[in-house]
């Protein structure tokens, strides 16, 4: 294995309930790359936890996806959620990249 440590979360924000935190404080890090599964769920709590924490997420549109869901009202696509969620973190809690190639 590379030694690198795993982080078990139980919650949408990687940052609760976990040593996240303090493992990229200990590593000088201020700077974050955020991808995953779901891009309306964990990766924008993610997001907005890190930008809460003084941190400056960038999230990979790419490297990020979802599912479908019902809303109580109608369906609302995987795309559509995909995309409301880059928004929001876009608009306030970090900077969204369509690919890693666009990262610096």
């Amino acid at each position: 294995m590379g030694g690198e440590t795993v982080v078990v979360k139980t919650a949408p924000n990687a940052f609760v309930g976990t040593e996240l935190g303090e493992l990229v404080d200990a590593a000088g890090n201020d700077d974050l790359v955020i991808a995953g599964f779901m891009t309306n769920m964990c990766v924008t709590f993610t997001s907005e936890g890190a930008f809460l924490a003084g941190k400056k997420p960038t999230v990979v549109a790419d490297a990020c996806a979802t599912r479908p869901l019902e809303s109580g009202v109608a369906p609302v696509s995987a795309q559509q959620l995909h995309e409301a969620a880059l928004a929001t973190i876009g608009d306030l809690y970090g900077v969204v990249v369509k690919s890693a190639d666009e990262l610096v």
